[in-house]
């Protein structure tokens, strides 16, 4: 089985570590010269780690389901599933072409069903999710999340002590992050995996599994393949963040509020516009695909920082193919993002002044004290009150929160609060909480046009 992975390393890789050059003609007509992971995809295709599609199309912006993941990192490590291991989740269908890779991953302990005894083989993968798999697949040591890891993790996001940031910390140390147009200010760890960014994970894992294979053992040697890896690695870093604001280009604008806009979504990319307020506003987004096209877009607004970070950040209310959202915002710079879940759909977005009900946002939240009751209620076209909190010494607390199954609710840490170690609890949910301000969104999940009431407090 390692003959088999340090031979398909030797079919990527030059001795030096670099990939092999691209003959001019692209192989696929939706991978052309110029795209961002055409270096990795036709790689693996070449090695055949991933396929493409019998038409002749690669389709790099497709996602990826959990089978899917699962076969392409097997191929990838030279993994041949044990055909013994089979039978192992009531979902995964006896017989069918990736029963044998789940068994076997599952016998290995490399990927965990759920509680149900289910896998969902056809659950699309999302970007942490796939970071996982690639580590125990391909057996990469994982270490604790530590404060000295702030810097390679910083995302807006991004918990510090979420399940998965100990995965993000090691890919980020290893090499196989950042990938071409994921170098920003969020990372979406639940933003389903496409082919073109698998190519690039995977294509980068194993370029760091060839290399460490390939490391001398002296001292003297190591230190000179160090200094060399260093220099390759940030020309490729230049390289890497280049392609990718070249990429975040194309799908980002500058606004001036109000406005009202007409788009495209290249592929599946996202598309943000950005725009400043010089005064406290209370605005009205609304996005939608245009008449006749399937599919659905989601908005997310951000408060930019001084970094590109924030601590304040709005999530859209979703109705059929839109996506709303009603604030109350204070002075500064502010980025509105849009993601479709289908490639190159059409869409129109507005943002606009509102009237709002004196609770729609961190600069109105009101303030609870511990052991305060409130009786509320989201009006018609009313998507989320907020309210904020202070925790003078750590303590034991849960925000209560009535009708919790038709809300949502987020609890958000505010910048006095040391994220570290900090999970982002939700409501109804006993916490310890560190010393800060909290401010807490109550949003509703029934129809915009619906009345809901409820009861929040802090005990």
């Amino acid at each position: 089985m390692r003959k088999i992975g340090t031979l398909l390393l030797t079919l990527l890789f030059l001795p030096s570590g670099v990939a092999f050059a691209q003959l001019d003609a692209p192989i696929f007509p939706d991978v052309p010269v110029g795209h961002i992971y055409r270096e990795a995809i036709e790689a693996l295709v070449g090695a055949r780690v991933i396929d493409g599609n019998p038409d002749g199309n690669f389709y790099p912006e497709r996602a990826v389901n959990r089978a899917e993941m699962i076969k392409m990192l097997y191929r990838a490590k030279g993994r041949v599933p044990d055909p013994a291991n089979k039978d192992c989740f009531k979902d995964v269908e006896r017989q069918s072409w990736y029963e044998t890779f789940i068994c076997d991953a599952a016998a290995n302990h490399f990927v965990d069903g759920y509680g149900d005894a289910t896998f969902r083989p056809a659950n699309l993968v999302n970007r942490v999710e796939a970071i996982k798999m690639i580590t125990t697949v391909f057996g990469i040591s994982v270490d604790d999340y530590t404060e000295a890891d702030r810097s390679l993790v910083k995302f807006v996001d991004v918990s510090t002590s979420a399940w998965y940031t100990k995965y993000l910390s090691t890919a980020f140390k290893k090499g196989i992050l950042p990938i071409a147009g994921q170098v920003s200010g969020h990372f979406s760890p639940d933003w389903p995996l496409l082919r073109g960014e698998a190519a690039a994970y995977i294509f980068n894992a194993l370029n760091v599994q060839f290399t460490e294979e390939r490391t001398p053992s002296s001292s003297s040697a190591a230190s000179s393949q160090v200094s060399q890896s260093e220099a390759e690695t940030s020309s490729s870093a230049e390289q890497t963040s280049s392609a990718a604001a070249s990429s975040a280009v194309a799908a980002s604008y500058e606004a001036d509020f109000p406005f009202s806009m007409n788009g495209k979504f290249s592929g599946k990319k996202s598309s943000s516009y950005t725009f400043s307020l010089a005064k406290n506003t209370v605005m009205l987004i609304e996005a939608g695909l245009q008449s006749g096209q399937a599919g659905t877009v989601s908005c997310r607004l951000y408060l930019l920082g001084d970094e590109g970070f924030s601590d304040q950040y709005f999530l859209g209310f979703q109705e059929g193919s839109q996506c709303f959202l009603k604030v109350a915002i204070g002075p500064g710079d502010y980025q509105l993002q849009l993601q479709p879940t289908v490639a190159d759909v059409t869409y129109t977005v507005a943002a606009a002044d509102a009237t709002g009900d004196g609770n729609d946002g961190f600069i109105q939240s009101v303030k609870i004290k511990r052991g305060d009751t409130r009786t509320e209620m989201l009006s018609e076209g009313d998507f989320q009150d907020f309210y904020s909190f202070t925790v003078d010494t750590p303590r034991s607390m849960t925000v209560v929160l009535s009708n919790a199954g038709q809300l949502s609710c987020l609890v958000y840490a505010m910048g006095n609060v040391d994220l570290f170690g900090f999970t982002g609890p939700t409501c109804n949910q006993s916490y310890t909480y560190p010393t800060g301000t909290y401010t807490v969104s109550v949003a509703r999940k029934a129809s915009r046009t619906a009345k809901q009431t409820y009861t929040i407090q802090v005990k």
